[in-house]
Formats: structure tokens, C-alpha cells, sequence
């Protein structure tokens, strides 16, 4: 009896060794494969070659991680999507059968009942403010994540019974992948600090989202996403298509929304691309990164579309604070007097030096070629009495900021040089933004400059330049 129990632990192990080799080799040939996929997809996107280009290592080379860790089917979803339900597909709903006016897309990151109750608020918003007319024009597509618990279910059953009508009628769509389309997370942990990637929830969101892109390009012309506990302007849908209806431009995104990464609309044929970049740059470029490389954007000029319930993101709620500083300074009648303005920046198009200092919010100062030490000069054309200086950098959706730079004042201006002298004061720009509430009252100033400090990937948007002065 010992004889067989031993033969048979001695057979178990061999089996065991055997399983675990052809795991292995089978695990080689997938970064094989994917990685030369991943190869070919850089050499035909310029626009991400220079993105990567721009993450520069110390020793000037690129960190690109072979092998990725993206698994083989990921290479397959793009044809594997269809608007029904498929192998990869779990559908809730029926599929449009035809192609309406705009892609609404809610994604969840995960199947907590909070987020649940988030997205269930911004539908509920976006059936309130809308007629019955205006919901023939668009649909609504809420992404739940793969999960191998019940959760998922019961969720898709409650959004089944609360908008059952709306369902059955292809207006709101339940989507979720039905296998599993995520990489292996104990493998990408252990590789994440060494080659520099993306935190894990980050790069599952832009996997998510690839899906999301791909399912949602052949529903409508248009596609916005909105994050869960979004709450919509009244009339929001006639208002954003009346507005799109009017550009005779071209464009690659409009931002509708207070928050940088939500409310961008895009056209739904750059779809398929932005779903590529999103797969093949998953362990690299957050989600914000990667939507910035759509550079022609326009931001629509009046109050945003779409708000928040929730509250406390940083890099929305210090940002539009800055909008609000703007306007109550274009209040006083005392700001930005007569000035002449000097600058060794490249202008990039129409957007010329002049719209800084115009009082105006909504143009700007754009450039596409500056260095450290490059600079803009206001030269007051009789010395000023300053109270309060603000400068504000930076795009809408948070880009083109000056990251790193200082404004000063002197009392001195050499016409030759254009350089300000004999200086008065110096203040650091905190993200992209600079205010000089605090600072006590500048007495005789005849100029102030801002001066980069710093080499930076981004272009440089200045968009306000605010002096107020006290009249003696």
C-alpha cells in the first residue's frame, strides 16, 4: 500500500512540473506576440510616438516595458465588439438600429452600490432635463466592470426595473464585458516600479474604456462621457447641439463639463483610434494624458453643462476657483492700465500676445516654442500703484500650464533689453496660477515679467494677465 501511494504522489509531481513548464512557455509566447502588436501599433501613431518620446528616461531612452503584460484577446476586442449581444458582449437592452445624435457613457470602476447610486442620479438627470422629443436623438450606455460575483447582476436587474420602459426601448443600454479582459494584477504589481508604469487602477480604467469607445462607434455622430454623479443643465442637450451645429471649424474635442477629464464630446469616428491608444498605451498614459493629445479643443464659453454632486477633487475645485478669481477681478474698473507687452515666445496661430492683457476670459496667449529664461514683459506706460496682480495659465482641461516659473515687479524698464529691473518682488506659480491677494500694496511699478524656470513637454497657454491698480 506504501509502494502505490508513493508511485502515486511521485506521478502528481511530474504532472505538476509538466503543467507548470507549458504555463510558462505559453506565457513567453504571449509577450511575444503582443509585444511585436504593440510595435507595430507606435510605428503608425505619430501622435503617441512623440507622447512616448517625451517620457525620457535619465540615460534618453524611452521606458517602454517588454515584455507588456496586455493579454492576447485584448488584440481581438476591436473585432469582436458588436452592438448585441456576442461572446464578448453581456447586453442589457436592445441595440439601436439606428444612428442618432450623441453617445451618452457612464462608467462605473467598480460595482459598489455608492458608484451604483451615482450613476443612477446622473441618468435620472439626464431623462429630467430632457423631453420626450430630445430622447429619440441620443443614448445612454452605463459600463459596468468585468467581476466574476453576483453583484453585477442584481445591479443590471435594478436598472432593469427602474427604467424598464427606457430599456426596452434601446434608450439606456447595460453593457459589461463577458469575459475576463483585465491583465494578470500580481504580475503587473511586481513589474510596476521598475518600469515606471501607471498605477493599476489607472490602467484597468484605460482598458475600460477602450471597450466603452468601441462598443459606442457606430451608435450615434457624437460621443460624451460623464462621471457618475454628473447633474445636467436644464435644456442641456438642445443647447450642446445647437452649439456643436454651429462650428464651422474643425475640431477634435469640446469640453462641456467642470471637470477636466469628464464631459469632452468627440466625434464618434475617432472612436476606434482613441480605443487603440487606450490599449496600447494602457500601462503608460493616465486617462487625462491620454485625451490631451487631441490638442484642437475648443471649451464651451458659458456656464458648463454638466456639475457634480461629489466634491473634493483637487484639480477641479482649485481650478475653477481660479474662474471665479478671473471674473470678480474683471469687475473692478481699475484693472490693467495702459501697457505695452514684449515677449520671445513663438505665437502659435491667431492666438496673439495682445488677448493677455484684453480683459477678455475667453482668449489667450498661445505658444508652441519657448525655453527657460523665456519671458512676457508688461511695460506700464506710467509707474502703477499695484494692489493685487493675478496670472493665470493653462487650458480648460488643465493643460498647457506653466509648471514651473516666477512673475516679478521692478521699478525699472530697460527698452532695449525689454528686461525689468530693479526689482520690487517675486512670487512662485503654484499649478499653472499665481494671485497676489496677500501682498501688501507695490509702490511705484513700471513693469512685471513672467519668466519661464523650467523645460516642459506641454505649450504654454497664458490666459490672463490681471493688474489692479489704485488711482491717485
Amino acid at each position: 500500500m506504501a509502494i502505490r501511494i508513493k508511485f502515486a504522489l511521485r506521478g502528481l509531481f511530474r504532472l505538476l512540473v509538466t503543467v507548470l513548464t507549458v504555463y510558462i512557455i505559453s506565457q513567453m509566447l504571449v509577450f511575444h506576440s503582443v509585444s511585436k502588436s504593440s510595435t507595430r501599433r507606435a510605428q503608425t501613431s505619430p501622435e503617441l510616438r512623440r507622447e512616448r518620446q517625451n517620457r525620457m528616461s535619465e540615460n534618453g531612452t524611452v521606458n517602454i516595458m517588454d515584455p507588456p503584460l496586455l493579454i492576447p484577446k485584448l488584440k481581438k476586442i476591436s473585432e469582436l465588439i458588436q452592438h448585441a449581444d456576442s461572446e464578448i458582449v453581456d447586453l442589457l437592452g436592445l441595440p439601436t438600429s439606428e444612428k442618432v445624435f450623441l453617445t451618452i457613457g457612464i462608467r462605473l470602476n467598480s460595482t459598489d452600490p455608492k458608484d451604483f447610486k451615482l450613476a443612477r442620479e446622473t441618468i435620472g438627470s439626464i431623462l429630467k432635463t430632457t423631453g420626450i422629443k430630445d430622447r429619440r436623438h441620443y443614448v445612454i450606455i452605463l459600463y459596468l466592470p468585468f467581476t466574476k460575483d453576483r453583484t453585477r447582476l442584481l445591479l443590471q436587474e435594478t436598472i432593469g426595473r427602474r427604467y424598464q420602459d427606457f430599456v426596452d426601448d434601446g434608450l439606456i443600454q447595460v453593457i459589461r464585458p463577458a469575459t475576463d479582459i483585465y491583465f494578470d494584477e500580481y504580475l503587473y504589481s511586481s513589474l510596476r516600479k521598475a518600469n515606471k508604469l501607471i498605477s493599476l487602477n489607472s490602467a484597468k480604467s484605460n482598458i475600460d474604456d477602450a471597450f466603452l469607445f468601441l462598443y459606442s462607434r457606430g451608435l450615434s455622430q457624437f460621443f460624451i462621457e460623464l462621471r457618475p454623479g454628473s447633474t445636467c443643465a436644464t435644456y442641456f442637450f438642445k443647447t450642446m447641439r445647437m452649439y456643436v451645429n454651429s462650428f464651422k471649424t474643425k475640431w477634435d474635442q469640446i469640453h462641456f463639463s467642470e471637470n477636466p477629464q469628464y464631459g469632452r464630446l468627440f466625434r464618434t469616428d475617432h472612436l476606434q483610434t482613441m480605443a487603440e491608444d487606450a490599449l496600447h498605451t494602457y500601462d503608460r498614459l493616465t486617462t487625462e494624458e491620454r485625451l490631451n493629445i487631441y490638442k484642437i479643443y475648443f471649451q464651451y464659453p458659458q456656464k458648463a453643462l454638466f456639475s457634480y454632486v461629489e466634491t473634493g477633487e483637487s484639480t477641479n475645485v482649485s481650478y475653477y476657483n481660479r474662474r471665479e478669481v478671473v471674473q470678480e477681478m474683471l469687475k473692478s474698473k481699475t484693472i490693467n492700465p495702459a501697457a505695452k507687452i514684449f515677449t520671445d515666445m513663438r505665437q502659435y496661430n491667431d492666438h496673439e500676445l495682445k488677448y493677455v492683457y484684453d480683459r477678455n476670459p475667453h482668449t489667450f496667449f498661445w505658444s508652441n516654442g519657448f525655453q527657460i529664461g523665456s519671458y512676457v514683459t508688461v511695460f506700464f506706460l506710467k509707474p502703477q500703484l499695484i494692489q493685487r496682480i493675478v496670472v493665470n495659465t493653462g487650458s480648460y482641461i488643465n493643460t498647457d500650464k506653466l509648471m514651473s516659473g516666477i512673475l516679478t515687479t521692478g521699478q525699472e524698464f530697460n527698452i532695449d533689453t525689454r528686461e525689468c529691473k530693479n526689482l520690487t518682488m517675486q512670487w512662485a506659480f503654484i499649478d499653472g496660477f499665481v494671485d497676489t491677494i496677500d501682498t501688501d500694496l507695490l509702490y511705484n511699478v513700471s513693469c512685471l515679467s513672467i519668466i519661464v524656470k523650467s523645460r516642459q513637454t506641454d505649450w504654454l497657454m497664458l490666459r490672463n494677465i490681471l493688474v489692479q491698480v489704485i488711482k491717485l
